[in-house]
């Protein structure tokens, strides 16, 4: 189990990494493959996305599971009016009904399955909602035979569904990121590192705010301005030009690669510099 856990949280980690960087790369028309990012980069990148904000749910997870092995200890230790109380409740049939997995875990497949009949219909039916019931619907349905030689398979199953919707749920949420994150850089670019690039030949760049002065003799005859740090990669440079988001939305869009070489020199100056 715990071996399943730790390989499962380390997939969870790197497709969420693999799905902020490709809804991030997206609008400067790149791909995480094309940049041979590393699993492990990946993984981090994934990490990076966690927040405080985590913190409670990740919390509450153990402390729920902790309650549920020893309530019958946390039970005895209640004042009698309070285990009068609670008897009284689990006496109710309807609080019945909720302990018992498989009838509760049918009801939630159901609910499931109609929600999702309704998302096919273009109803609105928020996506996490819709992943969490599968996760769980499944689980507590088949969590009583699991037992048997057939309850083992079905168990099994809705562990692959569990897996997979987590998967599922963490892609979007990192695409969702990634997006936003995407956004800010076009509405921000002006705060990214400017680049002055000297090169021995010209290089034709004719895109909007890209500008060519002639520098004359020399190794480097030619200095072009209005370029922007995307990202490095090794010993190759992403930039994308010093547009505005209107204007980077009417599609004057441009991501440009280049390596330093002999040829071609890149000077990195702070962001918000005039050139």
């Amino acid at each position: 189990m715990v071996t399943l856990l730790v390989a499962t949280g380390a997939a969870i980690l790197i497709y969420m990494g693999w799905a902020y960087l490709d809804a991030y790369l997206r609008p400067f028309l790149l791909r995480p493959t094309d940049l041979n990012y590393r699993p492990d980069e990946y993984a981090l990148y994934g990490l990076n996305l966690f927040s405080p904000a985590f913190l409670p749910w990740m919390a509450a997870i153990p402390l729920a599971l902790a309650v549920l092995t020893h309530r019958a200890t946390l039970l005895s230790r209640l004042p009698a009016r309070a285990r009068a109380l609670v008897a009284a409740a689990r006496s109710h049939r309807a609080t019945r009904s909720l302990g018992d997995p498989t009838a509760l875990g049918t009801v939630i497949t159901i609910a499931a399955m109609v929600l999702a009949v309704a998302a096919l219909s273009n109803r609105p039916i928020s996506n996490y909602l819709l992943l969490t019931l599968v996760i769980v619907g499944p689980l507590l349905l088949t969590w009583p035979a699991r037992g048997t030689p057939l309850g083992r398979v079905a168990f099994a199953a809705a562990v692959a569904i569990a897996i997979f919707c987590a998967l599922w749920a963490a892609s979007i949420y990192a695409q969702q990121r990634g997006a936003l994150s995407a956004r800010a850089t076009i509405d921000e670019v002006a705060d990214r590192p400017q680049v002055a690039l000297y090169t021995a030949d010209s290089l034709g760049l004719n895109v909007l705010n890209v500008r060519r002065q002639t520098l004359g003799p020399g190794a480097y005859k030619f200095h072009y301005l209005g370029l922007r740090l995307l990202l490095t990669r090794a010993d190759t440079y992403y930039l994308i030009p010093d547009i505005k988001p209107a204007e980077w939305a009417a599609g004057h869009q441009r991501t440009f690669v280049f390596k330093e070489e002999d040829d071609v020199r890149l000077e990195i100056l702070p962001g918000n510099r005039p050139g």
